[in-house]
């Protein structure tokens, strides 16, 4: 279920102020944001904190979205238990009548959150050595969150047709990129758990002003607008990481 709401240009600016860059009122403003949850026995958030960045018009809407979600407990020892998880929902505005400007919001994933409030982990370095070398890669970067909230590389998966020699500078970087996140872990029945994470990560090199680089913003752009949260705010009624969370999604409204 969607619930879209309207929000005046003003109170819209300042809700999104310290989440997204500032743009122009009358374009679409679209950026992820993160909810602790807590769960009870029966899988019903009962309560829900939304970032202290977001405005209070803007942190009760995304509060209220997220009690829409249901999930199934995590069960220890045959019994279903409470807790802590961190949810991402993906926030759009667009423009409507007037002043006024469309919100929704659409679940994207739970697990572990981050302690400095973000949604997603900063994007990795590039290797040095690989883009001096004109080197890309595709691959999904498998790892651990830990109860006291650091996290240890599991393993390094790399696409298909991935040469052999042109591994170990992203292996590095993935690496050190895990190495250097700090998380909140997520939590059952008052206690800090592991939770494995998976994250895709997609790098190419683009030298700025080129066509190729123009093309990558260009795409950047429409994922955003094309975005399930999107299209959910045009309609007139109304990215991943995957995490295998002790608490599993039932409903994401």
């Amino acid at each position: 279920m969607r619930h879209p709401i309207l929000l005046t240009g003003s109170l819209l600016a300042g809700a999104i102020a310290a989440s997204a860059s500032a743009r122009d009122a009358a374009e679409v403003v679209a950026f992820p944001t993160m909810v602790k949850v807590v769960v009870d026995a029966r899988g019903q958030p009962t309560d829900i904190e939304a970032s202290p960045k977001l405005s209070q018009g803007l942190r009760d809407f995304v509060e209220a979205r997220a009690r829409d979600l249901a999930f199934e407990p995590a069960v220890i020892e045959g019994r279903p238990r409470g807790g802590v998880t961190y949810v991402v929902f993906g926030v759009c505005a667009v423009p409507a009548a007037g002043d006024q400007m469309q919100l929704a919001a659409e679940y994207r994933s739970h697990g572990p959150g981050l302690a400095d409030g973000s949604a997603y982990p900063a994007p990795p370095r590039y290797p040095v050595e690989a883009a001096r070398r004109g080197l890309g890669a595709n691959m999904t970067v498998h790892y651990a969150v830990q109860p006291d909230g650091s996290a240890r590389l599991d393993a390094v998966e790399f696409a298909e047709g991935t040469r052999e020699r042109e591994r170990a500078p992203f292996e590095r970087m993935a690496r050190d990129w895990v190495a250097d996140m700090r998380t909140l872990p997520e939590q059952v029945d008052g206690q800090a758990i592991t939770t494995r994470v998976s994250t895709p990560v997609t790098l190419e090199v683009a030298n700025t002003g080129s066509r190729k680089a123009r093309d990558m913003l260009r795409n950047m752009q429409a994922s955003k607008t094309g975005s399930a949260e999107c299209l959910a705010a045009e309609q007139a009624g109304g990215q991943v990481v995957t995490a295998q969370s002790a608490f599993v999604i039932r409903d994401a409204g």
